[in-house]
């Protein structure tokens, strides 16, 4: 009992350690360097990136490997996520073979209501999957002159698929809510990410005009990262897995 609460408050106080010793440059020091960063990116980002949203030319032209960094990280995410899930259908699996499945539900005539909603839902779903795919992509284009970019876009094509997913739940024709398609276009996308972001290392800043494009490029690259990581994780809950 004495061991274990040794323990706990050694390590309550090297946390509080830690965080002070992290927290003492930033209460210490008079100079405010964020105010100088800022008014070097209002005076001269514009400029250099030639992307009139500022946080596009943040995180795209001067912070570029962080974004990538960020990518990474919804990468392992997505990897945990569907490694769980194909655990858990692996063993709910084993148990309906060796027991007889139960199931709470009702059975398809009892419950006329729900199946009226289910249609509503299909039918609402599969008309708004277009439109909201159409918006993701307006975001995910103009980023870099208006607020959005590849990672707003990202989310609301995401949002789009799995619409089109719901109201596309007895035909499985759609490649858009395929995971073995959007786990290809996860791919392309992030190799073409990391090749581009590792030749910047080579090629060196880049002049205003073709800076403008590569960020519209690099919004392209991460939308559709995004897009298909969520999509493909929100697919795998449905339990959709097909390869048409």
């Amino acid at each position: 009992m004495k061991a274990t609460r040794f323990w706990r408050n050694l390590q309550l106080g090297f946390t509080l350690l830690t965080v002070s010793f992290l927290l003492y440059p930033v209460i210490a020091f008079a100079f405010p360097p964020q105010s100088l960063a800022r008014d070097y990116l209002q005076s001269n980002a514009v400029e250099e990136t030639g992307a009139k949203n500022l946080v596009s030319s943040i995180y795209l032209g001067y912070r570029a490997f962080d974004t990538l960094g960020e990518t990474i990280v919804l990468l392992v995410s997505v990897i945990g996520t569907l490694t769980l899930l194909s655990q858990g259908m692996k063993r709910g699996e084993e148990r309906e073979s060796k027991d007889e499945q139960v199931s709470f539900a009702l059975a398809l005539e009892k419950r006329k209501t729900h199946a009226l909603r289910t249609n509503l839902m299909e039918a609402v779903s599969g008309k708004l999957g277009p439109i909201v795919l159409l918006f993701g992509f307006y975001v995910m284009l103009y980023g870099h002159i208006s607020p959005g970019g590849g990672f707003q876009g990202g989310v609301i094509i995401a949002s789009a698929m799995i619409f089109l997913a719901l109201g596309n739940q007895t035909e499985h024709q759609m490649k858009l809510n395929d995971p073995a398609v959007l786990v290809r276009i996860e791919a392309a996308s992030f190799l073409i990410l990391v090749s581009v972001s590792a030749g910047s290392l080579f090629i060196g800043p880049l002049p205003g005009e073709t800076m403008k494009a590569s960020i519209i490029f690099l919004n392209i690259l991460i939308g559709l990262k995004v897009g298909t990581s969520i999509a493909m994780m929100c697919i795998a809950m449905m339990g959709i897995n097909h390869h048409d």
